[in-house]
């Protein structure tokens, strides 16, 4: 009888272990390939899947549900970083590019099927599953630093245009096979709903949000939980009135995105938590969905290389189309085009009820599983060509509250400036951060005073980084404008005054002194044409008027 026995590992643990060990190394291997990494995902995926080496089961639940819950994490951030200066800019390009990225590959999904003899529903059904598409390469874009060019801007905003109609034909198509309501009803429930994830992700959720934040202070596990179920909530009450969730995801990005500073704290652990678990996850478990046994058939490839034509081919025409109507150059075409074109999320969701109420037969869901993998691979090969045709965005003029550092005395900043910081960088969608400046004689701060500190800051809304530096504050205000790139440098000392010459900080940074006892006087050093800006950001809310005085 053996002292001890081994057995081979099995369940969740072996399950977790080759998906992360798929994470890990998929990117890495394909990378060194000169490929994607986003296609050693859905290749590895396919690996360990049942249809590869069974290390994942058929019937596991675990991984595809967190794969789920990737895919909505996917467009909240997408919503999320939105730079919705930019979006407003391009807000008629964003509509545009939604009806036609639409209605082009609808019209050809809908002739794909009445040239295959197919019912109208089932019609309807094709030609809105072809017509909607998942963000998947936004991070790559995002990542290259295009995320506030006006093609992503577009790209993304016509996302939930093109989804939430390519929803509301699926909603209208089962709902009259089903008997669950006549047209009309569904119509009314669909209006409804989208009007309470309007009012609820525009109005209600960044007030309550804001306020929880601010009752958390700087914890930073609980800030980050907090910003979770606000995603989820979204994504619930979407549910509630029969929209897919992704479309509430998307809300709930929307509603947070000034709440969330791209480049605060918050921020990085959403992108962290984003890229390295749940959109990963959700790539690798669209990997076990394929089957090549039955997707590389005849009879399945030639349903898929229609729908291909279509999907590929009709957003194709659609983004042709933004030269002539809206001055898109090529670039920025084919920046809207790759991320345009992969199918996933709507089209997963269309595909699969579709398939349960009987208008797609088996041959069509493998038709469509060859449509994903091709149009994710398609838009990640042509995504890394992209990258280097936008043009580079870094000599443009900034956003006043993009990023505004606070520079204040080692007993840490006065109510008035962290109140002043909030209110010029939230308009922007900015961050703060604070520089707290000590002699060399003063004695290191205490951590638990430095936690009461941030708890304070944070009370007020403020979302950034608190530390420490030796110096005066001249110097220390220099050194800020010099190194750290900020659009607003405000100095919690009215005694400060910027130091004289050509090269000094407050010619190439505006700096904002600001009275730490809150009457409201200030003096703007620098920064031409921003008195009236200034002015108004401070004045909000403020029953006192502000008094700036520019050098």
């Amino acid at each position: 009888m053996p002292v001890f026995a081994i057995q081979a590992p099995s369940g969740t643990v072996l399950e977790f272990f080759v998906v992360f060990s798929v994470i890990l190394l998929g990117p890495i291997v394909f990378s060194r390939l000169g490929l994607p990494g986003l296609i050693g995902l859905l290749l590895g995926g396919y690996a360990i899947g049942a249809h590869g080496l069974g290390l994942v089961s058929a019937g596991n639940h675990t991984v595809p549900d967190l794969g789920h819950l990737g895919l909505l994490y996917l467009m909240f951030v997408a919503g999320l970083e939105l730079d919705l200066r930019v979006l407003k800019q391009n807000r008629r390009a964003a509509v545009v590019f939604g009806l036609l990225g639409f209605s082009i590959p609808f019209l050809l999904g809908c002739g794909v099927g009445w040239s295959l003899g197919w019912s109208r529903p089932s019609l309807l059904l094709l030609g809105a599953l072809l017509s909607s598409h998942t963000l998947i390469t936004y991070p790559v874009l995002r990542d290259a630093g295009h995320g506030a060019s006006p093609a992503v801007a577009t790209a993304v905003g016509a996302t939930v245009i093109t989804d939430t109609i390519a929803l509301f034909v699926l909603a209208l198509v089962a709902g009259t096979q089903t008997g669950s309501g006549s047209p009309t009803t569904i119509v009314l429930e669909i209006l409804v709903g989208l009007v309470v994830l309007l009012v609820v992700g525009l109005l209600v959720l960044p007030r309550v949000v804001d306020a929880v934040l601010r009752t958390l202070g700087a914890d930073r596990v609980a800030r980050y939980v907090v910003i979770v179920v606000a995603l989820l909530f979204m994504a619930m009450l979407a549910q509630v009135f029969g929209i897919e969730d992704i479309v509430g995801a998307f809300f709930a990005g929307l509603a947070l995105n000034r709440l969330v500073p791209n480049e605060g704290p918050s921020m990085e652990r959403v992108e962290f938590f984003g890229a390295a678990v749940f959109i990963p996850v959700f790539l690798v478990s669209i990997g076990l969905l394929l089957d090549p046994s039955v997707m590389f058939t005849g009879h399945t490839l030639g349903i898929a290389a229609l729908l291909c034509v279509a999907a590929l081919g009709g957003k194709a025409i659609a983004c042709s189309l933004l030269g002539p109507l809206l001055h898109f150059s090529r670039a920025e075409r084919a920046a809207v085009y790759v991320l345009s074109i992969p199918q996933a999320a709507a089209t997963l969701a269309v595909t699969l009820i579709g398939y349960e109420i009987g208008l797609f037969g088996t041959a069509v869901v493998n038709a469509v599983l060859v449509l994903i993998l091709v149009s994710i691979l398609v838009a990640s090969l042509l995504a890394q060509r992209v990258v280097g045709w936008l043009p580079s965005r870094a000599g443009e003029e900034r956003p006043l509250g993009e990023k505004v550092v606070v520079v204040t005395g080692s007993a840490g900043p006065s109510e008035a400036a962290i109140r002043a910081a909030t209110r010029l960088a939230r308009p922007d969608g900015g961050h703060s951060d604070v520089v707290l400046v000590r002699a060399a004689t003063e004695p290191r701060p205490d951590q638990s005073v430095l936690r009461a500190l941030e708890k304070r800051i944070f009370s007020h809304g403020f979302d950034g980084r608190v530390h420490t530096e030796i110096g005066d504050l001249q110097s220390a205000v220099a050194r800020v404008a010099l190194t750290e790139a900020p659009t607003l440098v405000l100095v919690d000392d009215p005694s400060y005054d910027a130091p004289p010459g050509p090269g000094s900080a407050s010619v190439s940074v505006p700096v904002l002194v600001v009275a730490p006892d809150g009457s409201g006087v200030t003096r703007l050093l620098g920064g031409n044409g921003l008195t009236e800006e200034v002015q108004a950001r401070l004045g909000r809310g403020e029953r006192t008027k502000i008094s700036l005085r520019r050098r």
